[in-house]
């Protein structure tokens, strides 16, 4: 009897799998070279038909448009797995005829060409905004001709485009830019190498740009010259005016350079993140967000920036957002590096004359938005026409704004055309990790804030624990730093004029000398009283505000109503709360 039991058994096992295997959904057939007894390959690359397709790192990219097979037979190329795969088996013997193009390189770039991560597609940009996917064995960027390359992530990563094939916005859920590796020059500036000599400068300068006109050291606002060059070059440390500097936003990751976020980061609104991204109904209020929640990012223009965000929760996100290509929050650094190569010939200089990136004056924090003319006067705490800001709708224009899809909106480039970063200039403060030792001990961990109720939620030691009446010395429920190379770390002063502790390539010491500036306002009687004196640089008379012990974290290219204040080379401290003001960007290093 139990022989029998155990028969029965074997009979049911043997049943159950048999149906499994006939009621199994039939998957795509994977094409195992020449032992396919039906189908025969060719592959044509290097001029030359062969036996073996080019290998993975020899530089090449499947033609999909002049590939076929006879007999109805549908294949495609599995770019990960490197081979061959098959929608359709046609009914008798196939041949296949695989097609190689060679990838296109810029000589220029010196092998720092942009390397596209998995789930990013290249792109290349019409006058009007529009996108296509970018054929990658054809000229898809020239940094020559400030063209930097650009690439999307897909909401649907499934949709499969042809090169050429306009990619609809509502699919594009991010934008980035390619950030090559390269050295630059130093300059000779007393700056850098002397640290901050004056503290105001001569008199009181007007409302209305007079400032531009008693500015003695406008004409250092010249272009830095940049050599490309790839990781397997030694790393150049110069430290006297006219030798190199290896960026070190490339040596912190041993890269060849890095996507940066192309817009400010957005917040998804939609309750389903994973369908095509319609802005019906959002509102500027609710992409103030302080939370912690990858599936939210969008890099697009005209949606709402995500501000109202700490800095631990801004990491951690950029962080999430897509590990397998290295992502993270800018840093000071990597800011420096995509200013430097806007003030050169490769974004918006020419002939050694540069054009200043415009503003994003968008009152609702729009992204991608540009000011119609450039501001003549820095922040006056009133909406004035020196320095106008204006509340708009999404994707339209305003009496003195224009929003993406309009054209002009490419003066607030960093290349003066759609293929570059936006927002580097106005729309919301950006915050990036960039932060003081807690003391002035050489072995002082960062800090995690001003105090106990002004701080980032990071772990660790305030800057200034007795600061507003708080007592706690540190934060010890909060979120955990992460490694040393994503954040920059900078000497602990007490005063925002310090400038000798920048990093050389950061964008702060660099770009001195720097003044002490009293902007006049105009009061209703018609009188006029100074406001309070701010620091600018010789870079575009920006903001220039260093970190320190009140403000111990970095912030980047001022806001919509900063004026002359803000820019590509603004920088300003924070105490690493969540503000309304505030924002962050995304940076990918595959």
């Amino acid at each position: 009897m139990k022989q029998k039991y155990i028969k029965l058994i074997i009979i049911i096992f043997i049943f159950l799998l048999i149906g499994s295997i006939i009621i199994k959904p039939k998957k795509e057939i994977e094409l195992k070279k020449q032992d396919e007894s039906n189908i025969t390959f060719a592959y044509v690359w290097g001029s030359e038909t062969k036996s073996e397709a080019p290998s993975k790192e020899s530089g090449y990219t499947f033609d999909t448009t002049n590939s076929s097979c006879t007999n109805g037979t549908e294949i495609y190329w599995d770019t990960l797995e490197w081979g061959a795969k098959i929608k359709k088996l046609g009914p008798t013997k196939t041949k296949c005829t695989l097609k190689f193009n060679q990838i296109y390189k810029e000589d220029l770039l010196k092998g720092t060409d942009p390397v596209l991560g998995t789930g990013m597609i290249p792109i290349t940009i019409d006058n009007d905004g529009k996108v296509h996917k970018a054929d990658i064995s054809t000229e898809w960027y020239s940094y020559q001709n400030k063209q930097w390359a650009n690439a999307v992530i897909l909401v649907d990563e499934t949709k499969d485009y042809k090169n050429g094939e306009e990619i609809p916005e509502g699919n594009i859920e991010s934008y980035f830019v390619w950030i090559p590796r390269y050295k630059y020059k130093l300059k000779e500036n007393e700056s850098v190498f002397n640290g901050y000599k004056s503290t105001t400068d001569a008199g009181t300068v007007d409302n209305v740009g007079i400032f531009y006109q008693q500015h003695p050291n406008k004409a250092t606002n010249n272009a830095f010259e940049i050599t490309f060059e790839t990781k397997d070059k030694p790393i150049e440390s110069g430290i006297t005016a006219g030798s190199f500097v290896t960026h070190p936003a490339f040596t912190a990751f041993d890269s060849n350079g890095f996507w940066a976020g192309k817009f400010e980061t957005g917040y998804n609104q939609n309750a389903d993140t994973n369908k095509e991204i319609t802005t019906n109904g959002w509102t500027t209020a609710e992409a103030e967000k302080n939370i912690q929640n990858s599936e939210k990012v969008i890099i697009k223009p005209n949606v709402y920036s995500w501000r109202n965000i700490n800095v631990s929760n801004a990491f951690y996100t950029s962080y999430e957002y897509k590990r397998e290509l290295e992502s993270h929050m800018m840093k000071n650094t990597e800011w420096g590096a995509v200013a430097y190569l806007t003030q050169s010939e490769y974004g918006r200089c020419t002939n050694g004359s540069c054009e200043e990136v415009r503003i994003n004056n968008s009152g609702s924090h729009i992204t991608g938005m540009s000011a119609k003319s450039d501001p003549t006067c820095g922040f006056t705490d009133t909406n004035e026409n020196c320095n106008h800001y204006e509340t708009t709708g999404l994707s339209k224009d305003g009496e003195t704004i224009n929003n993406y899809n309009n054209q002009e909106s490419v003066s607030s480039s960093t290349t003066g055309n759609y293929y570059g970063v936006f927002d580097m200039s106005g729309g919301a403060w950006e915050y990036v990790m960039g932060v003081i030792q807690s003391t002035d001990a050489d072995t002082s961990a960062p800090a995690s804030g001003r105090n106990s109720s002004l701080n980032s939620n990071f772990k660790g030691p305030y800057s200034c624990p007795i600061c507003d009446n708080q007592t706690e010395k540190e934060n010890t429920t909060g979120k955990s730093w992460p490694s040393k190379k994503y954040y920059d770390l900078y000497d602990y002063k007490t005063t925002n004029v310090e400038y000798q502790r920048g990093i050389l390539g950061d964008a702060t010491k660099e770009v001195g000398t720097f003044y002490g500036v009293y902007y006049q306002k105009t009061k209703s009687d018609g009188t006029k009283e100074s406001g309070p004196v701010r620091y600018v640089s010789s870079y575009n008379a920006d903001l220039a505000g260093f970190v320190h012990y009140g403000y111990p974290w970095f912030r980047r290219g001022g806001s919509r109503f900063d004026g002359t204040d803000a820019g590509v080379f603004a920088f300003s401290s924070g105490v690493g709360s969540a503000d309304t003001l505030y924002t962050f960007r995304i940076i990918l290093t595959p």
